[in-house]
């Protein structure tokens, strides 16, 4: 196949328009003990961003997907979009791009396509993808001031922060180690099979809060882009990690450290953000922060 990496982009896009057709929501987690009840209490809480200039991501970020700045904890500018933020650590120089990582992009909304399409260009955002056309919907990729790549697709008609799309090497496996670890229910009980003329990829998805988790496996095929690609760790790119939030933060990482998990920092206070957190090591090498926080809007600063 030639251009493998844009075969892959769009096949990924198409999938995930075709995914959101197909929705048909999350089950509830069932309450049957006293674990089960605290994992239910885990909430979508950031995305984190490595960036070398605070002021040019936010202020992109503003003008282009409608994300607030605030002041979180009183102490470090940050973003806030809906019921999540977008967190930054600043670096001294460009991190390395997130693909290749596990972290495939984060998405938004739209309305009307070609006025979204248009109007970014027109104001000099860089295109990763053109606007491509499906049924009466679009998708689109843009870059963000690092790189980071960022999706908009008009299905769901609103401007909300709405998604993170992950690749997988075990779609199952993936999904199991946020059902088991997390307490989030994936969509289907198992990956479901997509077939096009390109590549044949295995995917599902769970929901928390208002965010969409999508996977995404590697393509049947043995001969395919991924087959001897290794996934790089998320820690230290563009897309650094993603964050969830629970008041019972001890006790997860109870669970976690007892169910052999690798936890790469204990629980400690963020010397930049002011917030109590751990991180661990999410399936193919994702890395995964909890942080001790009320959900939202309860919680929405302290």
């Amino acid at each position: 196949m030639n251009n493998l990496n844009d075969i892959k982009y769009r096949t990924t896009l198409i999938v995930f328009a075709t995914l959101i057709f197909q929705f048909v929501g999350c089950k509830q987690l069932p309450e049957k003990s006293e674990e089960t009840e605290k994992l239910s209490k885990v909430n979508f809480h950031h995305i984190h961003l490595n960036v070398t200039d605070r002021d040019s991501t936010i202020a992109y970020y503003q003008k282009y997907f409608g994300a607030t700045q605030i002041k979180y904890r009183e102490r470090v500018d940050a973003l806030y979009t809906e019921k999540s933020f977008l967190l930054m650590n600043l670096v001294d120089i460009a991190p390395p791009t997130h693909l290749g990582s596990s972290l495939w992009h984060i998405g938004w909304s739209g309305v009307d396509g070609q006025s979204e399409f248009d109007w970014r260009v027109n104001e000099g955002i860089a295109v990763h993808t053109n606007i491509t056309p499906l049924g009466d919907n679009f998708w689109m990729y843009f870059l963000g001031p690092e790189k980071e790549v960022i999706e908009v697709y008009t299905g769901n008609k609103n401007h909300r922060f709405e998604h993170i799309h992950l690749l997988s090497s075990d779609v199952d496996k993936t999904m199991n180690w946020f059902e088991s670890n997390l307490g989030f229910l994936p969509v289907y009980k198992e990956a479901k099979q997509w077939q096009n003329n390109e590549l044949r990829w295995k995917w599902n998805l769970l929901t928390v809060n208002n965010i969409n988790i999508i996977v995404f496996g590697k393509p049947v095929e043995e001969e395919s882009w991924w087959s001897n690609e290794e996934i790089k760790p998320t820690d230290g790119s563009s897309i650094d990690h993603i964050g969830f939030s629970t008041e019972n933060i001890e006790f997860l990482m109870k669970k976690m450290k007892s169910d052999g998990l690798d936890i790469v920092h204990n629980i400690k206070i963020d010397s930049i953000h002011g917030m109590k957190s751990f991180f661990v090591r999410g399936p193919d090498s994702l890395l995964v922060e909890i942080v001790e926080e009320k959900p939202i809007p309860e919680g929405i600063w302290r």
